[in-house]
């Protein structure tokens, strides 16, 4: 160990902090991290101005339906995606879809600035963007990198994406009143489309120890509904995706039912604070909002640079699995004895600083030892289509709890504490499959 480490430049000495390096991995780790960065800083200048934009013009049960309007949308994208994968080299791919949404972001500002109402629409955008621009980004690189590797240096892609969040929340309370919504909006497309130079080249400089040699193809065979399907089609042949993707589902469902929760307290906590305040309701929003999310952010980058690596080590990745889904457990568990605004605001922050962090890492790390069209194809339609299915099941029991049983927020939380016991137990089992299938490819865990 002592006569590798001697061979670390410099950049993977100050990396190796954080850790494990071996030689000629640092620069393809720091450009794979400035790329999740500036991704991560673009979707929350649009996460952040889509609350803004919706909470504004509608109520937080619309905003429900918006996140189930998604998962219909990414039903029909998945098939088209999967079309595009079979007949197009990979890094063009990426490029093809980064300039296709940098694209929608101009024809966002027009409309905006000519006075156009873009709450719902623009919500239901960023939904879709958030899901197949950052799922694309972790296909790519789970691609690049074998299971060692990456378990190794997965951590520290993830702390390039928490610093990128961090930014753009701050990114975003900073240039606002200068810029005003659809500057600061066609400001963060230009930045999207500039991301398309970190592509060829974070993949060069991959060492070849460390890049994947594993593109055993699962196509054989298929018949002509499977290749329409695409993506779809490719989780349903695989047990282990398919408890990712009922996973993706209650993971999504539960956090969902947590953001409408908090949004519902946001918005009654908006008309009362306007009745003694200058600001109107849309900035009194913005400025809850930007709070919430810069806590969060910061507590996720805390936690991915200082924790997420040495956790896999203590416990490793099937013990990582069970964190997020047990903070859930308790947390709404607190909510359903104690349902005020201070209580639900800590438990989404420490909920999702955790989701951000150790489960997003993990996420993405159980696609490791899968082959490349189960990275791609079945990756894409879990973190989209399945992910998003998590929204349209919430939003039916939103309007369910709301309208058929009169839920309130106790109700609310009580089902979120019922659904993550299931996903505790779920989590139990992917974990044993993440394992025998590491064994199968002999590789070190970290």
């Amino acid at each position: 160990m002592k006569k590798q480490s001697e061979k670390l430049n410099l950049c993977e000495h100050c990396l190796s902090i954080f850790t494990e390096m071996r030689p000629g991995e640092g620069w393809a780790v720091i450009l794979f991290s400035m790329y999740a960065m500036v991704l991560m800083i673009c979707y929350y200048v649009f996460k952040t101005l889509r609350e803004t934009l919706i909470l504004t013009s509608f109520s937080a049960e619309v905003r429900s339906y918006a996140m189930a309007a998604i998962a219909l949308l990414l039903f029909f994208v998945i098939p088209l995606y999967g079309m595009l994968f079979r007949c197009t080299q990979k890094v063009q791919l990426i490029r093809w879809i980064t300039f296709f949404f940098a694209g929608n972001i101009l024809i966002f500002y027009f409309l905006g600035r000519a006075g156009m109402e873009l709450g719902f629409v623009y919500y239901v955008w960023v939904g879709v963007y958030g899901v197949m621009m950052i799922t694309q980004f972790w296909a790519f690189a789970a691609d690049c990198f074998n299971v060692d590797s990456g378990q190794r240096l997965f951590p520290i892609i993830l702390a390039g994406q928490a610093l990128g969040a961090v930014l753009g929340t701050q990114i975003f309370s900073f240039l606002l009143p200068v810029l005003g919504p659809f500057n600061l909006l066609l400001m963060a497309g230009l930045l999207l489309a500039a991301t398309t130079i970190f592509i060829p080249a974070a993949h060069r400089l991959i060492p070849g120890e460390s890049a994947s040699t594993y593109r055993a193809d699962t196509t054989d065979g298929c018949s002509q509904l499977d290749h329409f399907m695409g993506g779809l089609a490719v989780v349903v042949r695989s047990r282990y995706l398919i408890l990712i993707a009922v996973v993706a589902v209650l993971l999504n469902w539960i956090n969902s039912t947590g953001e409408f929760i908090f949004a519902d307290f946001v918005s009654a906590r908006a008309t009362t604070e306007i009745a003694t305040s200058n600001l109107g309701k849309s900035e009194v929003i913005a400025g809850f909002y930007s709070d919430y999310f810069t806590a969060t952010t910061v507590l996720g980058f805390i936690i991915q640079v200082f924790l997420v690596s040495r956790i896999y080590r203590w416990i490793g990745i099937s013990g990582a699995l069970l964190i997020l889904p047990v903070i859930a457990m308790l947390g709404y568990g607190m909510v359903v004895f104690l349902p005020i605004f201070s209580l639900i605001w800590l438990v989404k922050i420490i909920e999702n600083a955790t989701d951000y962090s150790i489960m997003n890492t993990t996420r993405h790390a159980i696609y490791l030892p899968l082959t490349q069209i189960e990275k791609y194809e079945g990756k894409t339609a879990i973190d989209t289509f399945f992910w998003r299915v998590g929204d349209l099941v919430q939003a039916g029991a939103i309007y369910a709890g709301l309208n058929w049983f009169g839920f309130g927020i106790t109700q609310f939380a009580l089902v979120n504490m019922g659904l993550a016991s299931v996903w505790i137990w779920l989590a139990v089992l992917i974990g044993r499959h993440y394992q025998r299938m590491t064994a199968t490819h002999r590789v070190r865990l970290p």
